[in-house]
């Protein structure tokens, strides 16, 4: 995920909104690919990554998903 893009979208979108002001707190974890040569499951931090055995041809397993676990608001009365 490009958490950069997501974040800088995120304030502009917000703006002028009962958003503005909020904050994005985004956990990035690695994600995880396989290897078409090989076959062996490798961690990856970026949407592309090499096998440790040198192939390049990789199969993303994980890492793709985005779940939004809770959004705490706070009411102004």
């Amino acid at each position: 995920m490009e958490s950069n893009a997501v974040k800088f979208c995120f304030d502009v979108c917000s703006r002028g909104t009962v958003l503005e002001g909020a904050t994005l707190e985004i956990i990035e974890i690695p994600g995880l690919a396989r290897c078409r040569q090989c076959g062996a499951e490798v961690t990856i931090e970026e949407s592309y990554g090499i096998c440790d055995r040198g192939g390049v041809e990789l199969d993303i397993i994980s890492g793709e998903e985005l779940k939004i676990k809770e959004i705490e608001v706070e009411l102004c009365a």
